[in-house]
């Protein structure tokens, strides 16, 4: 009798795996598009997700445009096929890809890892992929020759001390909004009113303006640069690297740190959206949102993920991750933002 019972539960065990199997879904003969970032940011994606659509058959390619070129893409090929059918947006380009009409609408039951992310992370337009949190980085070792203390504010760059040692984000890139931001609310404006912002940017004697952030990093390394503005992410690829450098979440008013926000869409008219909403999962998964900040140093939006990184020394100690830190750092508002930045931080840049 025993014997017969295991045999028959061996059967329903076969018969259960080949249900599962019949149900994964398969992506034979697709080719899914995505636009991302690049250095080196293209390839952990894959490594980590991209994978997952190969496994079943499909194809990823990647264009690799930051956020504000991926919409100047979509923006040019008005009238002809998109380029391609996933876009990975920055908290500065979600609202002009969003009213450009350049997404189609997501099936959120098609995204079931949506359970591990806040309510406010995902809707039928876009799902939270990702966050930074900005900041400095700094070469603990050169600052210390000098005498110049840990900086705290986004103004200590100021230090005629760091005149040509200063590395800037260049405007064109995401995160230059939110040092603009950040320094003028510490210096008593608003979003609306970035001037006390624009006046720092005038006053720090930067080297250079960086657009891409391995480059910063090397000039960091070979110490032709002393401090950057960039994201924490990069203090973490430098301290494994054996970078003497430290992070400073700048402090702005009551809150400590400035977090900057990714998010996934889908593009008007992509052909493959099955494929395109099974990226999107794939890539909120808390596996793969872990190994995507123990490489690259973003902050999950996964909060199992987020709970995990406790157990990286690195990340533990240069990352704000409890909900008290994350909850007290500054976030742009988009809705009050003074639109006429970019041409604002170039006069400011000239003088």
């Amino acid at each position: 009798m025993m014997r017969r019972l295991t045999i028959a539960m061996a059967a329903l065990g076969v018969l259960a795996a080949g249900a599962a199997q019949a149900q994964e879904p398969r992506f034979d003969g697709v080719t899914l598009r995505v636009a991302t970032f690049g250095g080196g940011w293209d390839k952990a994606v894959h490594e980590f997700i991209g994978v997952e659509l190969e496994k079943r058959g499909g194809k990823v390619e990647y264009v690799l445009a930051p956020p504000r070129e991926a919409l100047a893409q979509l923006i040019a090929a008005r009238g002809r096929a998109m380029p391609f059918d996933v876009v990975e947006m920055s908290d500065n380009t979600w609202v002009d890809t969003f009213e450009g009409k350049f997404l189609q609408k997501i099936d959120l039951s098609k995204i079931p890892n949506k359970k591990d992310l806040e309510t406010f992370q995902y809707d039928d337009w876009k799902v939270a992929s990702w966050n930074t949190q900005e900041g400095m980085i700094y070469d603990t070792a050169k600052f210390k020759a000098a005498g110049i203390p840990a900086p705290q504010h986004y103004r200590d760059m100021a230090d005629p001390r760091l005149a040509g040692k200063v590395l800037m984000i260049d405007v064109s890139q995401a995160g230059s909004v939110h040092f603009l931001v950040g320094a003028a609310r510490d210096a008593g404006g608003s979003d609306a009113n970035l001037q006390p912002g624009l006046d720092l940017l005038s006053s720090i004697k930067a080297r250079s303006y960086w657009k891409l952030g391995a480059e910063a990093l090397t000039l960091l390394e070979t110490g032709e640069a002393w401090i950057a503005t960039m994201h924490a992410g990069f203090a973490i690829q430098g301290k494994k690297k054996g970078m003497p450098v430290a992070f400073a979440h700048p402090v702005v008013g009551t809150n400590r740190g400035i977090l900057k926000e990714g998010w996934l869409g889908i593009v008007r008219d992509s052909k493959v959206k099955p494929a395109a909403e099974f990226f999107i999962n794939a890539y909120i998964d808390s596996e793969a949102q872990e190994k995507l900040a123990l490489k690259r140093g973003v902050v999950p939006v996964n909060k199992v993920a987020r709970a995990a990184l406790d157990k990286d020394p690195v990340l533990k100690d240069t990352l704000l991750l409890s909900d008290a830190d994350v909850r007290n750092t500054m976030r742009v508002d988009w809705q009050k933002l003074d639109l006429d930045y970019s041409e604002k931080w170039g006069r400011a840049v000239a003088k």
